[in-house]
């Protein structure tokens, strides 16, 4: 439920001295807002990391054990991971073409490295894949991105960030799980890069917020008195997926409202989520674990 207060006040005076008056007044107002807002926005926009723009980059991925729509995504995933090998210098994988998920899952763990905030995707025309000539061909989905990758450059003393799931591959229907810990005082949030290719925030929301973590303490999330539970499902259709789960955390004297970035329960677009958390990304530490959902 969104709740909207509105105050309109009308006021009507007679002179023209006053009307100056009330103009100046208003003209001072405006200029101190303006002036305001500018030192807010380059506050806000101070980042010690770049922006690496119009890096070009493919990917690909074999109709193997998988459908044809998580096959587009993989090699999508491909693309961008390799657009962030190009702008990151960081080595994912020598093979550009994928055949499986657990490949994929390595993909999304170079998220980190580098954050594609803007892309254009441009599908390529249907190709083929032949292990030899034993076997018959199989359809191969290839894609050209052209995107903006953020570079960050980390601007404080790491936390020391260990983290961990229950497991690596999951039933529909089962429950997950994870440990972590940090060496520092730290707040955290945890995110959920998902198998439809968006990105939610599942940790601090409305109903829970005390996202801190003490130093050297083993923490369990979600604990078991938590409102929330994390459930794991594929998508419909699915035998097989690949998500992750993002952690993000940050010194805890470090002026970073997570909520302000991101206030919305709906899920949001790679690119959309990156872009925002480019404005903190010098200053947090963060990892990712990737897992598998298996359809029962």
């Amino acid at each position: 439920m969104i709740m909207k207060s509105c105050y309109i006040t009308k006021t009507f005076r007679s002179g023209a001295m006053i009307m100056i008056s009330t103009l100046r007044l208003l003209g001072i107002f405006l200029l101190s807002c303006c002036l305001a807002l500018s030192g807010y926005a380059a506050e806000k926009s101070v980042r010690a990391g770049e922006i690496k723009n119009n890096i070009v980059a493919e990917g690909a991925c074999a109709i193997v054990s998988m459908s044809a729509e998580q096959c587009q995504l993989t090699a999508l995933q491909r693309a961008r991971a390799a657009a962030i090998e190009q702008a990151a210098g960081v080595a994912v994988t020598s093979a550009t073409l994928v055949t499986n998920l657990t490949v994929a899952a390595d993909f999304i763990k170079t998220y980190s490295r580098g954050f594609v905030v803007r892309e254009k995707a441009t599908w390529l025309p249907l190709g083929q894949y032949q292990k030899d000539s034993s076997v018959a061909p199989i359809p191969e989905y290839r894609v050209r991105i052209t995107a903006d990758v953020y570079v960050p450059k980390k601007t404080r003393t790491s936390v020391a960030l260990k983290a961990k799931l229950n497991n690596s591959i999951f039933r529909s229907g089962e429950k997950v799980a994870f440990t972590f810990q940090s060496a520092r005082r730290a707040g955290f949030a945890v995110f959920n890069i998902m198998a439809d290719d968006r990105v939610a925030i599942i940790y601090p929301n409305a109903h829970e917020t005390g996202n801190i973590l003490e130093p050297g303490r083993a923490m369990t999330f979600p604990a078991k008195d938590a409102k929330i539970e994390l459930e794991v499902q594929t998508l419909p259709g699915h035998k097989r997926d690949a998500e992750a789960y993002l952690i993000v955390v940050w010194e805890s004297g470090a002026d970073i409202k997570i909520m302000e970035l991101f206030p919305e329960v709906v899920p949001m677009s790679v690119p959309d989520f990156f872009a925002r958390l480019m404005e903190i990304a010098d200053r947090i530490e963060d990892t990712i674990l990737p897992y598998e959902v298996v359809a029962q």
